[in-house]
């Protein structure tokens, strides 16, 4: 319970430093906090237990055709980030066409998207450094992925599904046509390019150092 404590403390509190950094950032045109704390909400409960479910259900199916060592792999290094980056990105859809008059350049669009994902990231690492950090390594696992997860790579999350959001701005504020249908698709696309590339570094990392929980 204090492990589960303690990980919740040093994973939502630099989640909120993050997010307000983020809020600051946006500094002539402040969004609304409701939009803020709804998007944050998704990110770190609707887009996390999805992910879950979906990465789960979809590793579960690859592994009936390449084996589980092998679909656990893609699940990390390809499946979590097109399932994590769809559903971040789900939430800065839904502001965008729910509250037109709230997304109006695109930093508007990045906020949402960081935000979102600094909640997605907060469950995520509780749930690293309880299960990969402290159930397995005590108080030094713990403080070890914190620092890796939540202080080296604390932005992390909120980059990768920040092009989306910028995607989605330059479809609705762009004048070239062309540019507005392309934008959300590379948008995305990026996002979970990074996405992919930063998980599989992390799976490189385990094999060759064996650090675990970074992915």
């Amino acid at each position: 319970m204090i492990g589960f404590l303690a990980a919740a403390i040093l994973s939502f509190v630099p989640a909120f430093i993050y997010a307000t950094i983020a809020y600051w950032l946006d500094r002539f045109e402040k969004e609304p906090r409701r939009l803020l704390f709804g998007a944050f909400f998704w990110g770190a409960f609707v887009a996390t237990l999805g992910a879950i479910v979906w990465t789960g259900l979809a590793q579960a199916s690859l592994a009936m055709f390449i084996g589980e060592a092998s679909a656990e792999v893609a699940g990390t290094t390809l499946l979590a980030p097109l399932v994590e980056e769809s559903l971040k990105g789900l939430a800065v859809v839904i502001i965008m066409l729910a509250f037109p008059e709230e997304f109006d350049s695109r930093l508007d669009g990045m906020l949402y998207a960081a935000i979102t994902a600094l909640g997605f990231a907060a469950t995520e690492n509780v749930l690293y450094l309880y299960f990969a950090g402290y159930a397995e390594g005590g108080i030094g696992g713990l403080i070890t992925l914190f620092v890796l997860r939540v202080i080296l790579g604390g932005w992390g999350h909120a980059v990768y599904t920040a092009w989306i959001g910028l995607g989605l701005a330059m479809s609705r504020l762009h004048p070239n046509r062309t540019v507005r249908i392309i934008s959300p698709f590379a948008g995305w696309l990026l996002a979970v390019c990074l996405h992919a590339l930063h998980n599989t570094m992390a799976v490189v990392l385990a094999g060759t150092f064996g650090l675990t929980g970074l992915g």
